[in-house]
């Protein structure tokens, strides 16, 4: 016969099942209660340990327990290490009727506590962003424990070292380092060292050159728990070092290249002076020089020595041994003038060149930039140029960064920039900028004086650059001294080189006499040749007699806005015809 079974569930029944371990005390700190896991977990046997003082039978927890007696309040969260491992411990108060009657003490193993968090959906969702972050980052990151073993790697790391992170997690970074995948590790030099450490690495297997810096994480006794280390990719800044290098070598070398030439032309050239009027403008160009001008003006008529004038105050003043730049601001249209002076950026605009290029601004940095034909340039780039001259500082084409410049800025033009101002064609406020000295050279009809010194000048010059021996008499001299020059000292120049070259005599008188005959007829000759077809056709012969007054004009004219002062259009129209009839 079976006996029936009791099913009513006791208090004792209840601690057994619970899986945490309880211990239970009354007011004078003796074990009432202790369940099985108390049991397991403490090793002890209730029966030895019911009713004893538990200062005595658990003294590890009898300092907690009498904390909570004394504040009346839950000491939680204490851990105790015993031989096995450790415990969590929360101890609570049991109060009745306002009165502490004893206490109650709950534990579990660490790992218990650990396995909950995990489960949590605030732990789950945080371990997804920061295994997001870690992934998502472009800069290879590593972790590491204390010890130097391999917890994870990312992505990026893994394509940056050339490595799969499965082969190495779990591994000791030392081991890496044995088997020669590194040849050095910034996570031993912070194991070391105790700090945070940087280093350029050298990645031979994907030939990238990586900065890495490892950052030590310390725990509670402040020793180091875990070792990050962020890995940034500096091939490519390398790169772009090593082409900057290359290119400041570059310029470095055109601005000595510049200078030579400067210098050499100085040799060859010299600026004649035996006019009182010209002994005047020279005395005046050695001060400026001395003292080191800037925004020097001058002005004369094309072909009186302005670009001379220019490079003598260069070559006299302390910006000697950097470059003299010089551009002729009539020559090019008006978007390749303002890339020329100021550069432009990669992609600045179609054709322009893959690597940007240096503006002449730049290039002058140090010397003087000479602005020739300064009246020609456009009112939008004047703009531009004018707030340079106010702070030393412009962009490039297509570029943001600000760029320092200090250089000496002569101008030279042979039109008269007030006037110009006074029409809206030059920028008034420029004007003055640009004008804070101004020399004028005058025509050489009007210091005939140096026309002797200037032709004995010229015909040494080309006697010994043709290897000739050719004589001018000084009545031949008196003659030119009469010439009215309108071409000034270039025409005078083209004179005396012609007759060395092309003169049958060695006495030139003769052929340049016949010379400055020749020049003093009209300017333009209007007699052009027209042929005619029969019946006469109107568009080919005025396209014809278009052709032949282009053809003349580029004979007086240097540059395509002069043909069109000269021509009385516009300056693209000018080019336009030109291409047009293939001149």
């Amino acid at each position: 016969m079976k006996t029936a079974v009791n099913r009513t569930i006791y208090d004792q029944d209840v601690l057994a099942g619970m899986s945490s371990g309880i211990i239970a005390t009354d007011r004078l700190g003796r074990i009432t209660h202790l369940n099985p896991q108390s049991e397991i977990k403490l090793a002890v046997s209730a029966g030895e340990y019911l009713g004893r003082d538990i200062a005595v039978a658990l003294p590890l927890l009898h300092p907690c327990v009498m904390e909570c007696f004394n504040s009346g309040k839950a000491v939680l969260g204490q851990q105790i290490d015993l031989r096995p491992g450790s415990l969590v411990i929360d101890i609570r108060p049991i109060c009745r009727s306002g009165e502490i009657i004893g206490t109650v003490c709950t534990f579990q193993e660490p790992h218990t506590f650990e396995l909950s968090v995990r489960k949590s959906e605030s732990y789950q969702e945080l371990n997804r962003q920061l295994e997001t972050i870690i992934s998502a980052s472009s800069d290879g990151i590593w972790v590491c424990d204390g010890k130097g073993v391999i917890v994870t790697i990312n992505a990026a790391s893994e394509a940056l070292n050339g490595i799969r992170g499965k082969d190495v997690i779990g591994r000791n970074i030392t081991q890496l380092l044995d088997n020669n995948i590194f040849d050095q590790s910034v996570t031993t030099k912070v194991l070391a060292s105790g700090r945070q450490e940087t280093i350029v690495q050298h990645i031979e297997k994907t030939n990238r050159l990586l900065l890495c810096t490892g950052t030590p994480a310390r725990d509670e006794d402040g020793n180091i728990a875990l070792i990050v280390v962020n890995e940034r990719d500096m091939t490519e800044l390398e790169t772009l070092h090593s082409k900057y290098e290359e290119n400041q070598k570059l310029t470095e070398k055109l601005k000595e290249e510049l200078s030579e030439l400067t210098l050499r032309e100085l040799g060859q050239n010299t600026i004649i002076a035996d006019s009182n009027i010209m002994k005047n403008i020279l005395q005046k160009s050695l001060k400026l020089a001395n003292i080191g001008a800037s925004n020097i003006l001058i002005l004369g008529d094309s072909g009186t020595g302005k670009g001379l004038l220019a490079k003598s105050i260069h070559k006299n003043s302390n910006r000697r041994e950097h470059p003299f730049i010089e551009i002729n601001c009539a020559a090019l249209p008006e978007n390749l003038l303002e890339a020329e002076l100021f550069g432009y950026e990669k992609g600045a605009f179609t054709g322009a060149s893959a690597t940007g290029k240096v503006g002449l601004f730049e290039l002058a940095q140090g010397g003087t930039l000479f602005l020739d034909e300064i009246g020609d340039m456009p009112l939008n780039l004047q703009t531009k140029l004018l707030k340079y001259l106010d702070n030393k500082q412009f962009r490039r084409l297509g570029g943001t960064k600000a760029i320092n410049v200090e250089c000496a800025t002569i101008s030279a033009t042979n039109r008269n920039l007030q006037e110009l101002t006074k029409n809206n064609q030059f920028r008034e406020d420029l004007f003055y900028r640009l004008s804070s000295f101004t020399l004028e050279i005058p025509a050489l009809c009007q210091r005939k004086d140096d026309i002797p010194g200037l032709i004995r000048f010229y015909l040494e010059k080309y006697n010994r650059q043709y290897h000739k021996s050719m004589h001018i008499s000084s009545a031949m001299i008196a003659t030119l001294q009469k010439y009215s020059f309108p071409g000034n000292t270039r025409e005078l120049k083209n004179i005396i080189e012609s007759a060395v070259v092309l003169s049958d005599e060695t006495h030139i008188d003769a052929f340049l006499s016949a010379s400055i005959r020749k020049s003093s007829g009209p300017l333009l000759s209007t007699a052009i040749s027209i042929t005619f077809t029969a019946p006469a056709d109107y568009t080919a012969t005025m396209n014809q007699l278009e052709k032949e007054l282009l053809t003349a004009s580029r004979q007086q004219c240097r540059t395509t806005r002069e043909m069109a002062r000269f021509l009385n259009i516009s300056q693209p129209s000018v080019v336009r015809k030109l291409k047009k009839h293939g001149l």
